[in-house]
């Protein structure tokens, strides 16, 4: 079998991706310290993270209809472009001394909705270019590589925003996005087999809630994404709080959203070696690592120890996520691949203004530490959910034979 990286498309994709993503800490550092610098209050940094959740309600299941009727690549490309336009005008309302707290709630909810209407897009992609039995290594390759960029990008992100102030990291991230757009151009964007009458936009979206409802192994695999997100969602931006709470500054910030990352990339280094056999016991498991992880960071005394315990957690979050994509994948007919994906998008990412919000009212109540001991314990308990029978079951998913999924994946030109 090749690997996925023998397809000249995947590898254009690929590339695409990392610049896009080594963007991502060039926005979020400067924009979460500049709100925690300027009302030195936590709450309002979760507050930032819930507008951006915001924009994944509507967007990501309306980008799956468009992903599915129309042009993947475009999408991706003219939702970048408008990430490029976003953050000019956050450069030049920082530099300008304009930029206030009620801009960054508009331009972060702005970009939150064109990156989950690119996000379906992206998702849909992948299928299209490998095999079924690639599947597994070119998710795993494919986070990978991404991650490695956004852990460069964040520990980067919190360097730069340290020397050349907040307008100097964002201009970095435009010049990255920019980046990205220009190594998508070589890709060549194959087409689904087609073997249904194709739906109309209207109704697309109803078919594929449709397909999740009728379908146990999806609605039960989302039902657990969406409790694990709802109590994993204030994470990232409690990082911030957190580093200054340990005496840090945007630096130390930068460094700990890495360690995730750092933790993500050893769990998918091994899942390209790996050929993981019981998905029910990675998620079982990984959920205790996740608790395990979160509830002490309540206690960690410092910057190093507290980066230890994300790196955990994010070796974790890689085997559970690689599984998940794999068999949605699997179970997921290719030409519904936009739409499904951006519902299951939109009802994931739409319990997490649940969890932000609670965040944000309880941060200043139960103290950072006491919250994540909370968080902590939640995930714990919700790992009993895995001993029913019914999620069992929706994990037991025969393998996939070693057909290509799409005629034009077979070659892949090196």
């Amino acid at each position: 079998m090749n690997h996925p990286l023998h397809n000249r498309d995947f590898r254009w994709l690929l590339i695409s991706r990392v610049l896009g993503n080594l963007s991502l800490g060039f926005a979020e550092v400067p924009l979460m310290w500049w709100v925690l610098e300027k009302t030195g209050q936590a709450s309002l940094v979760a507050t930032v993270a819930l507008i951006g959740a915001l924009g994944a309600l509507v967007a990501a299941p309306l980008g799956g209809v468009w992903a599915d009727v129309g042009h993947k690549k475009r999408q991706i490309s003219l939702t970048l472009l408008a990430d490029i336009l976003i953050q000019g005008l956050l450069i030049w309302a920082v530099a300008s001394h304009s930029l206030t707290l009620g801009g960054i709630y508009l331009l972060v909810g702005l970009s939150a909705l064109f990156g989950n209407l690119r996000s379906p897009a992206l998702g849909a992609l992948l299928p299209l270019l490998l095999r079924v039995e690639q599947y597994q290594q070119g998710n795993a390759v494919m986070s990978l590589v991404v991650t490695v960029g956004m852990a460069a990008s964040f520990a980067a992100a919190g360097a730069v925003t340290g020397w050349l102030g907040v307008s100097g990291a964002l201009l970095v991230g435009l010049l990255l996005i920019a980046l990205s757009i220009l190594t998508l151009l070589p890709m060549r964007e194959p087409k689904p087999i087609p073997t249904q009458k194709p739906v109309q936009p209207a109704g697309a979206l109803a078919e594929g809630l449709g397909f999740v409802w009728r379908t146990p192994v999806v609605f039960w695999l989302m039902g657990m994404a969406m409790l694990l997100n709802l109590i994993l969602a204030p994470i990232g931006p409690l990082l911030a709080p957190l580093a200054k709470l340990l005496g840090g500054s945007a630096t130390q910030y930068g460094l700990l959203s890495t360690g995730f990352f750092v933790g993500e990339l050893l769990g998918l280094v091994a899942l390209n070696f790996i050929q993981v056999r019981n998905r029910f016991l990675t998620w079982m498991v990984g959920t205790w690592v996740l608790g395990g992880a979160v509830a002490l960071l309540a206690w960690a005394p410092t910057p190093g120890l507290a980066l230890g315990l994300l790196a955990l957690f994010g070796v974790a979050a890689s085997f559970m996520n690689v599984q998940a994509i794999t068999l949605l994948q699997q179970v997921i007919p290719k030409e519904m691949m936009g739409r499904i994906s951006g519902v299951l998008q939109g009802l994931n990412m739409g319990v997490q203004p649940l969890g932000l919000g609670a965040s944000s009212a309880l941060v200043g109540w139960l103290g950072l530490r006491n919250l994540f001991g909370v968080m902590g314990v939640l995930l714990m308990l919700v790992s009993l959910a895995f001993l029913q029978r019914p999620v069992r079951a929706a994990f037991s998913v025969p393998e996939p034979s070693s057909a290509p999924s799409n005629p034009a994946a077979a070659g892949g030109s090196p």
